[in-house]
């Protein structure tokens, strides 16, 4: 689990925990929903935020992989140009699906925000 998700479950023990993997977080269910919903702590809410954003699981492997397939080619490796190709795309998807997966659980956090700041009035 990384610094970001510790704190965020430290102030507010009754968030959901997204989760922490190169694969992205966790599919959000209604119950996690419910949770950041009902959630009154502000920093706690802004630190999930926070960490939402910050998943770009495999980048890496996007890069490295182009690379891997240019430089094949250039020096005549197709077989390493195939193998880095084939890891740029597994994980660009990756990487689209890990984006995917967090940006629904900052929806939810920004709606609760939203929600806080024009109940606070």
């Amino acid at each position: 689990m990384t610094t970001a998700a510790v704190n965020y479950l430290q102030r507010d023990a009754s968030l959901p925990d997204m989760g922490s993997s190169g694969l992205g977080p966790r599919t959000m269910t209604a119950r996690d929903v419910d949770a950041v919903m009902a959630c009154d702590d502000v920093a706690a809410l802004g630190q999930m935020s926070a960490y939402s954003r910050s998943y770009f699981a495999t980048a890496g492997g996007i890069v490295f992989g182009a690379v891997g397939a240019v430089a094949g080619i250039l020096i005549g490796r197709r077989h390493l140009a195939v193998v880095s190709a084939a890891l740029a795309g597994a994980s660009t998807l990756v990487t689209i699906e890990a984006r995917r997966r967090a940006r629904q659980w900052d929806a939810v956090v920004q709606a609760r925000l939203t929600a806080l700041a024009l109940n606070h009035d």
